[in-house]
């Protein structure tokens, strides 16, 4: 049964010399990778225990992968946890999830019982908005069988110098590491949200292929003072990026392609677009990748993929919204939860974003659905302004481009949106200070 290990030790074997994992401090080649983790592997091995699930939680992302790739050639099924995850939270989430094993720097026995589906060499866990982090599983083939077309579409080459920031544990991320270990190619890892540093790592390294969501991006585009003319692709997953960001990156990196992608933990990549596409199609997430279905039934986007985790059963829905224009492009109106009923007429928070973003002076902006203490939907707006502007001038502005009824009730001014561990807007904290500023949420 393959896996990444696997394939390192291939990788390894024709590209010994090769640099491939590349951060501040250190730079590895493939086979001082490959040496780390064969180390990691016979640390486990000595211990002579069942074989299992490991969780894993390193704060280093040179480790996480480390030990992901040691866990695989040792026999283990492992888990990169969330870097945040205290020893007793890692306890809690074996217990309730079942794990096998725990090594947060200290290995120990965690909790037996989760069922490893037949193939799978690998955990993932969901980085949503529940307590707990869902357990998934994947076999080697549910990404590995799409790494062909996913380098072609995004031009990941051997020669690639890609760069991502945040934990490995972030499925997003984790899928660049593994197709750039498939292509052969190099990766750039920023740690921390300091885009002045990634600025630096970028010009050091000549990074070709820039993997960020887009809240990230946006987080880049306002410290970059000279265009970036050796990246030839910006990838830009989970969030949608509105025309005036997608303008801006071609500026700041003018040689690139700019592509936008809809995809999920549970699903891989579904669809995406091109910038020239983005522009024509404001709110779309493009169109299927090859070998991926996607259907609209009863406003639920449905896909069917056979890049999907262990168990799935297809087609699926993910709650997501949406629906197809006429030139065949996907219209993403968001979670479920992220459409609100407001006197008989259906209100999307992503529409309500993008004409939030549309203004000159807002930099980044997000809508959230909530509820006030009569029970009445209605949407919260907070934002992030390039320029001071009341909120009355704001409102008036707004009326231009939405009608009445959608018009968001609450508007906050933030100084940045606050992020999760995973890169994503940690919608908890701008509920809580929704709630702090005297709108109760219910």
């Amino acid at each position: 049964m393959m896996n990444y290990m696997d394939l390192l030790l291939t990788q390894a074997g024709k590209l010994p010399q090769k640099v491939f994992l590349v951060t501040e401090t250190k730079r590895l080649t493939y086979e001082a990778v490959c040496d780390a983790a064969l180390s990691y592997a016979a640390r486990l091995q000595s211990l002579s225990c069942p074989k299992g699930t490991l969780l894993i939680v390193r704060k280093d992302p040179v480790a996480q992968l480390t030990a992901f790739l040691g866990a695989q050639k040792a026999g283990f099924v492992p888990i990169l946890g969330h870097p945040d995850l205290t020893p007793l939270l890692a306890e809690t989430l074996s217990k309730k999830r079942g794990i096998a094993y725990i090594d947060d720097g200290q290995f120990r026995v965690g909790q037996s019982g989760s069922m490893v589906p037949q193939g799978a060499i690998m955990g993932v866990l969901s980085s949503g908005s529940t307590d707990l982090p869902k357990l998934l599983f994947r076999t080697y083939e549910s990404w590995a069988d799409f790494f062909p077309e996913q380098c072609r579409i995004f031009g990941l080459k051997r020669d690639s110098v890609a760069f991502t920031e945040g934990s490995m544990s972030f499925t997003g991320n984790l899928s660049v590491f593994a197709s750039v270990l498939y292509a052969g190619a190099s990766l750039v890892m920023g740690e921390g949200l300091y885009p002045k540093r990634w600025e630096t790592l970028l010009y050091r390294e000549g990074v070709t292929y820039l993997y960020l969501v887009p809240v990230k991006l946006k987080l880049f585009l306002r410290i970059i003072r000279h265009p970036f003319l050796s990246v030839t692709t910006v990838m830009a997953g989970s969030q949608l990026l509105d025309r005036d960001t997608a303008k801006a990156l071609k500026r700041a990196f003018p040689h690139s392609e700019i592509y936008l992608y809809y995809g999920a933990t549970e699903l891989n990549y579904v669809t995406y677009l091109t910038y020239k596409e983005l522009l024509q199609h404001p709110m779309s997430v493009g169109r299927p990748v090859k070998g991926v279905s996607v259907d609209i039934r009863d406003g639920l986007i449905y896909i069917d993929t056979p890049y999907h985790v262990a168990g799935l059963s297809q087609p699926c829905t993910l709650g997501d919204e949406g629906f197809f224009d006429e030139a065949g492009y996907l219209i993403f109106l968001g979670r479920k939860g992220d459409v609100v009923s407001i006197g008989g007429l259906t209100i999307s928070c992503s529409k309500v974003e993008n004409a939030l973003l549309s203004l000159p002076y807002v930099s980044d902006a997000i809508v959230l659905s909530v509820a006030d203490r009569k029970r009445d939907e209605t949407m919260a707006a907070f934002l992030v302004l390039k320029e001071e502007k009341n909120q009355s001038a704001i409102r008036m502005d707004l009326k231009t481009r939405l009608m009445i009824q959608e018009m968001p009730r609450h508007l906050i001014i933030c100084s940045e949106l606050p992020l999760t561990a995973a890169g994503k807007v940690d919608r908890r904290a701008l509920l809580k200070m929704l709630e702090n500023k005297g709108s109760p949420i219910v």
